[in-house]
């Protein structure tokens, strides 16, 4: 079948298509991966200790999956590491000091399993489509 649309019309990309084939490429991943992350952070130190703000930063590790780049979930992993460390000494007084480093550890530590475990499969995924 035969598309009657004049070809000047087929060339002619809507704003919304350029921002989502933008926002699809590795550089838009990323971006929106930085912007999450500084959002979050900015969450953080707003909100008192205690709060489980910090949770959120699952997000920005499951988007650095979908990056074209090897060491984008190491790379991410180590960022938010140094913005959980750092949102914790920024936020105000909430609960009991000795309570929120136990928090942050062990989300510290659950967040260390799912790096590696997303990097094992990423890193497997990569290695397959170059085969």
């Amino acid at each position: 079948m035969e598309c009657f649309m004049p070809t000047h019309r087929r060339r002619n990309q809507s704003l919304l298509t350029k921002a989502l084939e933008f926002l699809a490429s590795d550089l838009g991943i990323v971006t929106i991966t930085v912007l999450t992350i500084l959002c979050i952070y900015l969450l953080d130190t707003m909100t008192p200790l205690g709060e489980p703000v910090w949770l959120l930063y699952l997000i920005p590790l499951a988007l650095s999956y979908w990056s074209d780049r090897y060491y984008a979930i190491p790379a991410v992993f180590i960022a938010i590491a140094l913005f959980l460390i750092a949102g914790f000494l920024l936020s105000p007084q909430g609960i009991a000091v000795n309570y929120a480093i136990l928090m942050r550890f062990t989300f510290f530590l659950i967040f260390f399993i799912a790096a590696i475990l997303l990097w094992w499969v990423r890193r497997k995924q990569i290695t397959e489509e170059r085969l």
